[in-house]
C-alpha cells in the first residue's frame, strides 16, 4: 500500500523527468496559443541559424532559474504545465493537469507541499481524507517525498539543453525576426515530425522564449535567472491527512 501511494505522489514528479529534449522538439505546437508570437520577417543582420541555436543551448545550460508554461500532448496524453524554480532545487512551484484537475506542488528546500482535488485524495487515501485535504496544501512526509526523485527545475533544464532538441542539420538556415509577448525574438524553424518553431531572444542573451510545433502543443519560457523564491504555504491554507 505504501509503495502504491509513494508512486502516486511521484506521478507529478515524473512529468519533469519526462520532458526530454525529444518531447520538446516533437511534441509542441498548439493553435490555441500560437497567437502569442508576432508577425515574422526575414532578419537581415541575425546570426546564422546554427550559431544562434548553439548560443541558445549554452545560455539555457548556464541558467540558474526559469519559468515554463504551456499546453501540449506527450505520447497522446494532454498536459497543462506551469513550473518555476531554481536549478539547485531549493525552490520550486509546479502546477500540472493531466485532464482530471490541477495538482499543485511547492518545494521549499527539502520540504514538499501538495495541493489537489477531492478525486486525487480519494484515490490516494480515502473519501474522508479528501474532505479534509481537497484544495489545501498537505506537507508530504519524508518517506513519501523520497519517492519523488530528483524533483527540481535543474533536471528539466539539463534534459532540454544537454542534447540537441533539434539536430542542427534539420534547421532552416533562414533566421526570421519575430516576438513573444512583446519581447523581440529570432525565429528558428525546423522539420521534425512536423513543423517546429523555436523563438530565441534577440537581446544578445539568446534565451529560449517559446517552442511550438504543428501537432501537439507549445511551451513558453520566461523569468530566466529571475524566478522569485517559493515560500511555504500559509498555515490557514494547509491541512493534515492520515495515511499519506
Amino acid at each position: 500500500m505504501r509503495q502504491r501511494r509513494t508512486q502516486f505522489l511521484a506521478l507529478a514528479a515524473a512529468v519533469m523527468l519526462s520532458l526530454s529534449a525529444c518531447t520538446f522538439a516533437a511534441a509542441v505546437g498548439n493553435p490555441k496559443t500560437a497567437g502569442s508570437s508576432s508577425t515574422t520577417s526575414v532578419a537581415a543582420t541575425a546570426p546564422t541559424a546554427a550559431s544562434l541555436y548553439q548560443l541558445m543551448r549554452k545560455s539555457g545550460a548556464a541558467a540558474q532559474s526559469v519559468h515554463v508554461k504551456g499546453d501540449y500532448t506527450d505520447k497522446g496524453q494532454p498536459l497543462q504545465l506551469d513550473v518555476a524554480g531554481d536549478r539547485a532545487g531549493a525552490s520550486m512551484r509546479l502546477v500540472v493537469n493531466f485532464g482530471s484537475g490541477a495538482i499543485k506542488i511547492l518545494k521549499v528546500n527539502a520540504d514538499f507541499y501538495l495541493n489537489a482535488n477531492a478525486t486525487f485524495w480519494t484515490r490516494l487515501s480515502s473519501a474522508a481524507a479528501a474532505k479534509v485535504a481537497a484544495g489545501r496544501y498537505v506537507k508530504v512526509p519524508p518517506g513519501s517525498a523520497a519517492g519523488m526523485g530528483d524533483f527540481r527545475v535543474g533536471t528539466l533544464l539539463d534534459e532540454v539543453f544537454a542534447d540537441d532538441m533539434v539536430a542542427v542539420d534539420k534547421l532552416n538556415t533562414r533566421v526570421q525576426t519575430s516576438g513573444v509577448a512583446g519581447v523581440p525574438a529570432y525565429l528558428l524553424t525546423a522539420k521534425l515530425d512536423g513543423d517546429v518553431k523555436i523563438y530565441v531572444s534577440a537581446d544578445g542573451k539568446a534565451r529560449l522564449l517559446r517552442i511550438e510545433g504543428a501537432k501537439s502543443g507549445a511551451l513558453e519560457f520566461s523569468e530566466w535567472d529571475s524566478v522569485a523564491p517559493t515560500s511555504a504555504p500559509p498555515v490557514d491554507q494547509r491541512a493534515q491527512t492520515p495515511n499519506l
